[in-house]
């Protein structure tokens, strides 16, 4: 009787040498399916998050926010076409307050700036004014720009 040599192994394989076909078959399937997985996952969620619009307020109306010690955020940038700008926020505006709520923090902004039309009292140097905005559903319009307070 003769024999066959045995078959090398080559970097490429995951299995070692003479593992059964069947195992081979189920961990080609396992890996198939957990693909198939994160690829249907990924895709339910982006349909989702289209579904809902723009997750973030701040850019529903067109304004990046960074922190301010806890207290209040500061508009860090405004996009040319957006409801801030349009509305008379500028960067470096302390935003206080949204429709007579504090606003401590970016999440608490952006939860607020999901909404039709806001009522933002910002601090701009000394001076507290109170900026209206509509963000008419997203399309970037703002109409009315600061009323100083002080």
């Amino acid at each position: 009787m003769s024999t066959m040599p045995p078959r090398p192994q080559h970097a490429r394989d995951a299995f070692p040498i003479g593992a059964d076909p069947d195992v081979r078959a189920i961990g080609l399937l396992a890996l198939v399916v957990i693909l198939a997985a994160l690829i249907g996952g990924l895709a339910w969620s982006r349909t989702l998050s289209l579904g809902r619009g723009n997750a973030r307020g701040s850019e529903r109306i067109g304004a990046t926010l960074a922190p301010l010690g806890g207290q209040a955020v500061v508009v860090d940038s405004i996009r040319a076409s957006g409801a801030a700008r349009r509305g008379g926020l500028l960067v470096g505006d302390v935003i206080e307050a949204v429709d007579g709520r504090p606003i401590p923090s970016v999440e608490a902004a952006d939860h607020a700036f999901l909404a039709r039309t806001l009522d933002i009292r910002v601090r701009r140097g000394k001076r507290e004014l109170d900026v209206h905005l509509d963000a008419g559903g997203g399309d970037g319009r703002g109409e009315q720009g600061p009323v100083d307070r002080g």
